[in-house]
Formats: C-alpha cells, sequence, structure tokens
C-alpha cells in the first residue's frame, strides 16, 4: 500500500490525465471510496487547487495555487526511499531548528521541512540568511543515514551538487559551485546548504541537509544585490516552487548511495562546477585566514590549498571570501 497520504495520491491521478475523470474512476484507481474521494477534492479545493467539476464528465486539475502545501510536494515527489513525510510551515524560526528538534525527539528521519517564512534562517557561521515570503525555496531534510559515520562530512557536496544540477535542469542555466556550500550563476548566489549533526538518545545520530533557494524574487535586497541573485531575476520567468522542490529531491534520493558507494563521481562533479579551483583566494577560517592555489578536493571533499611557501594544506571548512590579484604566486 502506497505511503502518501489520501490528497497527495489523488493530486497525482489529476495531474497524470489531461481529462475529466469521474470519482468513481479516482476511487477504483486509489482503492478507497467515493465519499473519501469527495472529501479530498473538497478539502484539495479549500487549499487553493482549482478543480473544475464538469457534470457527467467529472474532475480536471486546471491550476495549482503558488504556495508550498505539504500534500502537493509529496504529490510531485510520490513514492521515495529518502522521504517519508513531508511538514510545511506558513512561517518559523528556522527549518533546520524544527527538524533539529523532532531529531533529537526520536524522529526516524526521511522528514523533509519547509517554511514560506524564516524569521532566523541562517547559512554557515551564524550568518542571517534573507529567507523572503512566499518567494523561495527553505527547506530541510532529517536523515538518518545508513552508512558509516566517517562518510557523513560528505553530506554537503553531495546535496550542493543535486542542488546545482537540479536547478540546470529546470532552467537550463550553467551553475556553479564555491566550496563548501554555495551554488551561483554567474558570480552571484543563488543557494545555500547548511549541513548540522546531533544526536537522540534513543536512535544516536542524525543529520540535518539545510537548502536556501532564490527562487521567485523580483529583486534581491539592496544589501545583498552584489552578490545574490534569484532564478527568477535571471531567467525573467516565475518558477513552480513545488515542482522545483521535488526535482531536487528527485536528485538528492537518487544520489545518495553514492555518498558512500561511487562519491568520486560527486567530486568529479563538483570539481567541474567549482568556482575557485585554479585560482589565487583567501580563504577565512576561524579566526585565521589563508591565501593560495586551489588546488583540488582530496577525496572526502575538503580543500587543498596551495600557500605561497609551497606547502599544502587541507581546508575542511572555511569562507572563500576574495580573490587575490591575478599576479599572486601559482603552483607549477
Amino acid at each position: 500500500m502506497s505511503a502518501l497520504p489520501l490528497d497527495a495520491r489523488l493530486l497525482r491521478e489529476l495531474r497524470a490525465t489531461a481529462v475529466h475523470l469521474l470519482a468513481g474512476d479516482f476511487a477504483e484507481a486509489l482503492g478507497v471510496t467515493r465519499n473519501e474521494i469527495a472529501a479530498a477534492l473538497a478539502r484539495l479545493r479549500g487549499a487553493g487547487f482549482d478543480i473544475e467539476d464538469k457534470p457527467g464528465h467529472g474532475c480536471r486539475l486546471l491550476a495549482s495555487p503558488d504556495r508550498l502545501i505539504a500534500d502537493d510536494v509529496h504529490a510531485r515527489i510520490g513514492e521515495s526511499a529518502l522521504v517519508r513525510e513531508v511538514l510545511t510551515f506558513e512561517e518559523t524560526s528556522s527549518t533546520n531548528d524544527v527538524a533539529a528538534r523532532l531529531g533529537r525527539e526520536g524522529h526516524p528521519g526521511g522528514l523533509l521541512v519547509f517554511a514560506e517564512h524564516q524569521t532566523a534562517g541562517r547559512g554557515r557561521f551564524g550568518r542571517r540568511w534573507d529567507s523572503s515570503s512566499h518567494a523561495g525555496l527553505w527547506f530541510s531534510l532529517l536523515l538518518r543515514p545508513q552508512f558509516p559515520l566517517q562518510f557523513w562530512p560528505r553530506l554537503t557536496t553531495w546535496a550542493g551538487v543535486c542542488v546545482a544540477a537540479a536547478v540546470e535542469r529546470a532552467t537550463g542555466l550553467r551553475t556553479q559551485m564555491k566550496w563548501p556550500n554555495d551554488i551561483l550563476f554567474a558570480g552571484k548566489k543563488v543557494a545555500g546548504i547548511l549541513t548540522e549533526c546531533a544526536s537522540d538518545a534513543a536512535r544516536g545520530m542524525f543529520a540535518v541537509v539545510g537548502i536556501g533557494l532564490n527562487v521567485n524574487h523580483d529583486a534581491m535586497p539592496a544589501d545583498i544585490a552584489h552578490r545574490a541573485a534569484s532564478l527568477r531575476e535571471i531567467t525573467g520567468r516565475m518558477l513552480d516552487r513545488s515542482a522545483l522542490a521535488a526535482e531536487i529531491v528527485g536528485e538528492l534520493s537518487a544520489r545518495l548511495p553514492a555518498v558512500e558507494a561511487h562519491f568520486p563521481g560527486i567530486l568529479a562533479e563538483a570539481s567541474r562546477r567549482s568556482s575557485i579551483l585554479g585560482n589565487w583566494i583567501r580563504l577565512e577560517s576561524a579566526d585565521t585566514s589563508f591565501e593560495g592555489h586551489a588546488e583540488s578536493l582530496d577525496a572526502e571533499g575538503n580543500l587543498l590549498l596551495r600557500l605561497a611557501d609551497g606547502s599544502l594544506r587541507t581546508m575542511t571548512a572555511g569562507e572563500v571570501s576574495s580573490q587575490a590579484p591575478s599576479s599572486a604566486p601559482r603552483a607549477d
């Protein structure tokens, strides 16, 4: 039996056909009663779905609301080993905080948490993330990976490659990745990733992968417009946020096994997309800054930085804040 809620299953059926279908057709296809179908149709209409009811012919979906609705997102994702539950909030402090709280309370994982607006959205190092209401995708995935803990630091690279590939497929844009967690287009940030790990007493360790994506902003706030952009600004068109979310989750699901089994393939794609490899950069880590030539990613996705004295330093975290003049020394 399907793990999807009835409303999500009905939405999948509605989207799968371009013709009108009777309530009895839906009931038979989904293995429920006509009364249950009638109740589900009423709930969907109440949520803003435009469902035409033509006497003698049945129902047809005409349009979906520009809102993140749990059943709609789940319907678009479909059956997934990665996602078993979807939650949506009109507003919350941070989707990472919600997912982490549920993880500490013993949630088994496979949970997606979306918010239309975050009051305390954040990026790495506690930086504020602008979470404009009903314009972007702000969501977190609660995971309890079955592979060894030593591979968990790979999750940020995995998520970055998946987001970049999904955005590229949905928009036609050639995206880049700025190590360790930003997705860029033409040098401007369109998405960021924040991975956090914690534990609960009963089930042990869990990971929360937070993704923020600027989608339908007509313009970015003035204080960040020089370094950030939305997909709408770049493409000139509005995007279906729920469909884009499902595209990203599909990539995440398809590539999760590769985190343990085929990580070199993920690394190769991250390297191809890198905006910093081959460049002389300045990197800030904790209270220290380094300048050097960004040579490559190591087997775990860490950055190998060749310093001016010729030594090679492995960077596990940091912020690439600027690029030094092109006359800076280079590694041979």
